[in-house]
């Protein structure tokens, strides 16, 4: 029996040989046809075609060429990542050197490069709206080419006709490329990166070469072998079977992507590109549904809830009705840029708002049997069949009467129920229209039918139909504020809705249905075939003519191609074609007479637009078309002549007999005057005003600077007209002098697309035209001018820039301090003066108010000002008043505290808890005048202030630096400048406390260490050693947190930790001593801590005067120009010349160098001490062109950095260090006279990241990300007791999480912060050998570094059942009992010889056998098994093969997440069938 079990074996094992050896001779065969199937998709290339040659611009040989073919894989283009266009046939990607284009005499400008390779002075950043011109500019006379085939040319101006245009006259800004965001692997959702380079061959689109199962996959960096970055391409379709949840009971599905990490733009684009949108939640049953699903997982997720409508309140992303709210308490903040909505599962499924540009998990939902556009036809159809009784109104199926008495809501309905009606029900946007221009006319609000009586913040309509329509006003509805507004009224010209006290007494209408009547059909005198809408009649012309004859064709039915007026009008046209796909229909716009600004044929004025993706096109003499299908009812630029199209006829029926709502706003007269200090003409109707930063003000953000605006009566700027456009282009000139090409000077203006697709105005008025340069087809969606290009740029709304204001003339400007009456003057204490101001402001608005009386927001510093504050303000605080900003605050991503009017933070009261712990969120401080203790709070928070401003009779002269007199130091200490410094605490056992160690310098006749200025504080952190452990300075606080150096002196630089510094006056023994940082993250090395001072042992730095007596030696800090400049194994080389950046990179290549990167604190400060010493700016390797954010030199992202206060304040550009040390950036071709080389020892420098080995592949939920020699997964999605972690790891053959260095803990933690709403920590494999009384790891090695968040751990106090985790939010390690804990899990374990995916069960020996046998038998497995297994496979015999190429699954990607990418040598032990 045993025998023939084995002859089993053995024969099924010679099948499975036979299978893996043909299998993989098929799949290399299928894999080369799925290169050349995803190189030669043609859906989104294009050619280049020139009229005169009759040719297409193609590459050969590396060389630009033109060729008569234009069909060929060499001929075609695509646009890829970062508007890059890609050739496909020789997978480079095009550019163009800038500089003077004489240089390259008899050659063009314009090469192709690798698409990995960024050279320097190269640009590849294209507009699509420009291309063609570039082309013109730099490719003349191309028809010679075609017998030289090289294009060598030389640059002339474009001709008025541009000869270069696409082939087939295809539209190129259509096919721009749109960021495709991932899902699952291990790249949080970044978007792919096209081109990315896999297995040596380049990929321009996603695909499915390696993997079985067929999903598309994308790598998210260009190099997927070496960063091993990747997630599933999104798959738009109508069903859910794979990535879904499914929920048959709602039809719905829903999709959670716990591990990604988008801001909520993003994450609704994610899930679009799936068919899918943003979770709205409808009901109560659904919201038990998603609470259900969310069990066991700690995060913030980001749903569809918006208010991004600027004349909107909050609202769905995919148009579902806002009938059902959830929020937290207090919820939602009245917060200006907290516009997006959050679900929490620690608030049990509680909604809060949030900044929308947080990165943030997310959810999609899918409704695949669900149609959302609310303009299908039969809701608009009135085709007169109905009747009602006398004194009431029609429209469609229902009766209308408006009650004009004044009664509350339940009277109201009361009176309606008496006459079998209800209060009025709304359901669509024609019947909201009909209400809003017939019923109430001009009666300011009245009551409708929706309330939520029967529970709170869950609307339902008095008549019991279902809401599947909502028309919020902004900020609405609002009953969170616990005020019972439980009835909804209609309010406004638009008709927009308010939840309201129910007590109120209004007008109402009432509802009920009509009765069928069987007279004919009301056509409004519309002839046959012509549908009415008041008070025009509208047809569809079915056949496709040009513009011209479009129009002809309209003017012999005595109408005229359509003019839509408003968005009813724009949902009425839109229902007249829904359901068509892929239709095009001419209206009455154009711009025919190429002035680049759109207007209606009839000449009306053009009040409204509705533009798609990137429209207005700029095409010169372009017409307008409405498209249906996905983008249905959005306009499109069209060539009049070339492009034929269906069309829309409008003919007008004399006046309406239903008034239209009146106009928000009068139109200004040209004569008014404007606000002092506000710019306009003879020709203009409004004035305008640049608002730029000054020294105490800062830039806002785009929806900052729209309020803002708006408190001044005025817009952020819109242009009708480019006249208009050039006027406040010269005003900018005015106000800034004239831009170089260089100066990017960007200033808000109004048109964003925030809440949609569609370009439009913050003022409400029309988009007429656009005047974007490069970077418009990005993801970005508000604008600003650009004043160096005068054009207009696309930028990320949370930017902070200066910007621009329009007011009407005539209009008085609304100063926000013009309505202040504090009752109080300027107040004088000692040199300063104070003044209170008790309306409420934001923290921003708050400063700049201040900066308007030359002050700042109040800085305090001592207990004495603090006390006097306090007291002035309990004189006039109300209770409401209690708290009050001060002028501390940290900026974004940062952390660390300092004074808005740039003093010294020498002193803080902080309340009990406070300041809470830091996260990447911009915090303000603010004051309670009860308690006097300051405490943190979101900046965006209404809040009155108190302003400072500060007595000065004279400008202070700068302190003269001493000269260097002769002198040294003693053995074992180091000099710099005038003093000579040594650490003490290499040995745990010399480690004290403050005192301790303050003692110990006084018998080496030194002090605890100064540091007076920035370039100390550089030499100090050179000085540290390599071991780490925080060292005591000189610098303590009283009782009172008034913070002084020990040493007499004045303390006038300070370099405080993120959170820093805190005080524990609460405590017995008050006061704080002062630490300078060595330890993790590495990125605070050198940042101050304020600590206990008898609580803690630490390393310290005594410092002491050269001594006369000694013979001065050669100081090796600061560093000498003259000498060798090295430090920590990196050698430097300063360049002295005027170069930009990218010249400064090529003279630092051409001498065996880069550019310096700058990657931890002390390399930072040794060239903080070399700038010291050159006194001026220099290059670094920092830059962003056109990237998602700033990184050094072909490297991902920055671990470390240094910026200078606000920086970086520039989109894109180039790094330089200033001579403090700090970093900023400039354009990267503005010139600087230093650049900081960092030079190669050898002829190839290797990455940083580079070690030999790789990681595992994916397989499941396991990713692995390397760091060094080992290999990472962060399972932190899911929490697990700690031996289940220690299984799981095991399973796959790793270990739990050791820490070895700082490096290695900044490491994981980094990684970590993403996950910290998800999980709170994770779990260390940290043992106590209670034996040894020793801490070791589970890998064996004894525990030598550690970073716990209480200093000086008590071992004695930790048994063998103790167990340790590290904190998500600060990295910092802490012990706990393992009992009923559970922690996010982190595996770890060495990098491998081959990327083979890593299996949870043994390896069967057999299976090492079947190896060998492949080897030796390979050819007798293709001739003996090859045939039968083919044949077996012809005849549809599918998924009996075990592909050692190819991993296998017969789950979804949903059950098995990120599974498999292919890697040439990947082999994937599959488990037991």
């Amino acid at each position: 029996m045993h025998h023939q079990h084995r002859e089993r074996r053995w024969s099924r094992a010679w099948i499975s040989v036979c299978r893996c050896t043909l299998y993989l001779f098929l799949v290399l065969s299928l894999e080369r046809s799925a290169v050349h199937s995803a190189h030669t998709d043609g859906s989104d290339t294009f050619a280049f075609f020139h009229e005169g040659a009759q040719g297409c611009l193609g590459v050969r040989d590396h060389v630009l060429h033109l060729s008569s073919s234009c069909k060929g894989e060499a001929q075609l283009w695509k646009w890829v990542t970062r508007s890059r266009l890609f050739n496909i046939g020789s997978s480079l990607c095009l550019g163009i050197t800038v500089g003077n284009v004489s240089t390259f005499g008899d050659r063009s400008p314009l090469g192709v490069f690798r698409c990995d390779y960024e050279p320097p002075r190269v640009r590849w950043t294209w507009s699509c709206s420009k291309f063609l011109e570039t082309l013109e500019t730099h490719l003349a006379s191309p028809k010679l080419l075609l017998n030289s085939g090289n294009v060598s040319t030389t640059a002339r101006p474009p001709s008025k006709k541009l000869l270069w245009r696409v082939y087939d006259n295809q539209d190129l800004c259509a096919k721009s490329y749109r960021e495709i965001y991932t899902i699952r692997g291990n790249s949080h959702a970044s978007p792919c990166y096209f081109p990315f380079l896999y297995n040596g061959q380049w990929f321009h689109s996603c695909t499915s070469v390696g993997r079985e199962d067929g999903f598309h996959w994308c790598a998210t960096t260009h190099d997927y072998g070496k960063d091993q970055r990747w997630g599933f391409c999104p798959i738009k379709s109508a069903d859910c079977e794979t990535f879904w949840d499914i929920n048959s009971l709602m039809d719905n599905c829903y999709q959670f992507n716990f591990q990604a990490t988008l801001s909520w733009s993003e994450a609704r684009t994610s899930c679009q590109q799936q068919g899918a949108d943003l979770l709205s939640i409808t009901k109560v049953e659904e919201q038990i549904y998603v609470n259900g699903l969310l069990i066991g997982y700690s995060a913030t997720l980001w749903m569809g809830l918006n208010d991004l409508d600027l004349n909107g309140g909050w609202q769905w992303a995919d148009s579902a009705p806002l009938k059902y709210l959830n929020w937290e308490a207090e919820m939602p903040s009245y917060d200006e840029e907290e516009n997006c909505g959050v679900i929490s599962t620690d608030a049990q499924g509680r909604w809060h708002n949030r900044d929308c540009s947080v990165a943030l998990p997310y959810i999609c939902k899918k409704r695949p049997n669900a149609t959302l556009d609310p303009f299908t036809t039969d809701s608009w159809a009135d085709d007169g069949h109905y009747q009602c009784d006398v004194g009431w109104q029609n429209f469609q199926t229902g009766c209308y009467w408006l009650n004009s008495d004044k009664l509350d809501w339940r009277s109201a309905d009361r009176t309606c129920q008496k006459m079998e009606a209800n209060l009025v029900s709304i359901h669509t946007l024609p019947e909201l229209e009909y209400i809003t221009k017939h019923m109430k006319k001009d009666i300011e609000e009245l009551w409708i039918g929706l309330h939520d009586t029967a529970m709170q913040m869950n609307f339902e309509w008095t008549d019991r139909t279902p809401v599947i329509f909502t028309y919020w006003h902004p900020f609405e509805p609002n009953n969170f504020r616990e005020v019972n507004e439980d009835c909804v009224t209609i309010w406004g010209p638009e008709g927009r809705w308010n939840d309201s006290p129910c007590n109120y007494s209004l007008p109402s209408i009432c509802k009920k249905p009509a009765q069928k009547a069987d007279d004919r059909i009301q056509d409004h005198g519309c002839k046959r075939g012509w549908k009415w809408h008041s008070p025009s009649c509208f047809k569809v012309g079915e056949e496709s003519l040009t513009f011209k004859d479009a129009k002809e064709m309209c003017i012999s039915n005595n109408a005229t191609l359509a003019i839509i007026n408003n968005r009813f009008e724009q949902a009425f046209v839109s229902s007249l074609v829904f359901g068509r796909t892929d239709d095009q229909f001419w209206l009455g716009l154009n711009n025919e007479n190429s002035s680049g600004t759109f207007g209606w044929i009839t000449g009306d004025e053009l009040t409204y637009t509705n533009w798609n993706r990137d429209q207005p096109a700029q095409v010169k003499g372009g017409c307008v078309v409405m498209v249906a299908g996905q983008a249905m009812g959005l306009w499109e630029v069209k060539d009049c002549a070339s492009i034929r199209s269906k069309y829309i006829c409008k003919q007008n029926q004399g006046s309406s007999s239903i008034p239209s709502p009146p106009a928000p706003v009068p139109t200004p007269s040209l004569t008014g005057s404007c606000p002092s200090g506000w710019k306009s003409s003879n020709s203009f109707r409004h004035c305008y005003k640049v608002f730029h930063a000054g020294a105490l003000e800062k830039r806002l953000t785009w929806i900052q600077a729209h309020k803002f605006c708006q408190k001044h009566g005025a817009q952020l700027a819109s242009f009708s007209t480019p006249e208009e456009e050039a006027f406040v282009f010269q005003i900018l000139h005015e106000a800034f002098g004239e831009a170089e090409e260089h100066e990017q000077h960007w200033l808000w203006i109004g048109i964003s697309r925030r809440n949609s697709d569609s370009w439009t105005w913050s003022d409400g008025s029309a988009v007429t035209y656009q005047n974007f340069g490069r970077g418009n087809y990005g993801s970005a969606e508000c604008g600003a001018a650009n004043m160096a290009d005068t054009n207009w740029l696309v930028s990320h709304c949370e930017s902070e820039l200066d910007w621009i204001c329009k007011i009407p003339k005539g209009k008085v400007e609304e100063e926000p301090e013009s309505h202040e009456d504090t009752g109080l003057e300027w107040v004088d204490f000692e040199e300063a003066q104070y003044k209170m101001f008790e309306h409420r402001s934001t923290w921003d608005q708050a400063q700049r108010i201040c900066s308007w009386f030359e002050a700042s927001l109040v800085s305090m510093h001592s207990p004495k000002e603090n006390q006097f504050l306090v007291s002035t303000l309990r004189k006039m605080s109300r209770q409401e008043n209690d708290l009050w900003w001060v002028g501390l605050h940290t900026f974004k991503n940062d952390g660390r505290f300092r004074w808005s009017d740039h003093s010294v933070l020498n002193y803080v009261s902080w309340g009990p808890g406070q300041p809470r712990p830091i996260s990447k969120e911009t915090k303000c401080v603010q004051i309670s005048a009860s308690k006097g203790d300051w405490s943190d709070q979101r900046c965006h928070v209404d809040l009155p202030y108190v302003c400072k401003r500060v007595n000065v009779t004279g400008t202070i002269p700068p302190t003269p630096s001493l000269p260097l007199t002769p002198a040294g130091c003693p053995q074992g200490w180091t000099p710099f400048l005038h003093k000579c410094y040594k650490v003490f605490g290499e040995e745990l056992s010399s480690r004290s406390t403050w005192d301790a160690a303050s003692k110990t310098c006084l018998t080496q006749r030194a002090t605890l260490v100064t540091v007076p200025n920035h370039r100390v504080q550089a030499f100090l952190v050179t000085l540290l050693p390599n071991s780490s452990f925080h060292l005591w300075v000189g610098l303590t606080s009283e009782s009172q947190a008034q913070f002084k150096w020990f040493e007499p002196g004045f303390l006038s630089y300070t370099n405080w930790a993120p959170g820093e510094p805190v005080d524990n006056k609460q405590m017995k023994s008050p006061g704080n001593c002062v630490l300078l940082l060595h330890g993790s993250p590495q990125r605070i090395t050198g940042m101050w801590a304020s600590r206990r001072c008898d609580a803690e042992k630490h390393g310290f730095i005594c410092m002491k005067d050269k001594d006369p007596a000694l013979s001065p030696g050669v100081d090796r800090l600061p560093p000498s120009l003259d000498g060798p400049l090295e430090f920590d194994g990196v050698q430097y080389r300063i360049l002295q010349k005027r170069l930009d950046w990218h010249s400064a990179l090529q003279v630092c290549e051409s001498v065996n160098g880069t550019l310096a990167a700058v990657r931890e604190p002390r390399q930072n400060a040794y060239l903080t001490l070399l700038l010291s010493t050159l006194r001026k700016p220099a290059w670094i390797a920092l830059h962003n062109e056109g990237g998602r954010s700033y990184s050094w030199l072909g490297e991902e992202e920055i671990t470390f950095s240094d910026w200078r206060d606000g920086e970086p304040n520039q989109m894109y550009g180039c790094g330089h260090m200033i001579t403090e040390g700090q970093w900023t950036v400039a354009a990267c071709n503005s010139k600087l006279n230093a650049a900081i080389c960092e030079m190669n020892t050898e002829t190839t420098k290797e990455h940083r990241w580079m070690y030999p080995g790789v990681c595992p592949q994916p397989v499941g939920n396991w990713s692995w990300i390397p760091f060094r020699n080992h290999c990472y997964s962060f399972i932190l999605h899911e929490l697990q007791f700690k031996q289940e972690a220690i299984r799981m790891c095991s399973k796959v053959g790793a270990k739990l999480l050791s820490i070895l260095d700082e490096n290695e803990n900044g490491f994981v933690w980094e990684h970590m912060q993403s996950f910290q709403h998800q999980a709170h920590g994770a779990w260390l494999g940290m043992i106590f050998n209670s034996k040894e009384g020793s801490l070791e790891w589970s890998s064996g090695e004894i525990v030598d570094y550690s970073n716990w968040e209480q200093q000086d751990a008590n071992l004695s106090m930790l048994s063998a059942n103790s167990c340790f985790w590290v904190k998500s939010n600060t990295g910092l390690w802490r012990p706990e009992s393992c009992k009923n804990r559970t922690h996010g899990v982190i595996c770890k374990r060495p990098r491998g010889p081959t990327a083979e995916p890593v299996n949870s069960s043994e390896v069967d020996h057999l299976h090492v056998l079947i190896q060998v046998l492949v080897a030796v038998l390979v050819l007798m497995a293709l001739v003996v098994g090859g045939v039968y297994l083919y044949r077996r496979r012809s005849f549809g015999s599918t998924g009996a093969f075990e592909s050692a190429r190819y991993s296998r699954t017969n789950s979804t990607p949903s059950e098995e997440a990120e599974k498999n990418i292919l890697v040439s040598d990947m082999e994937l032990n599959e488990q037991g069938e």
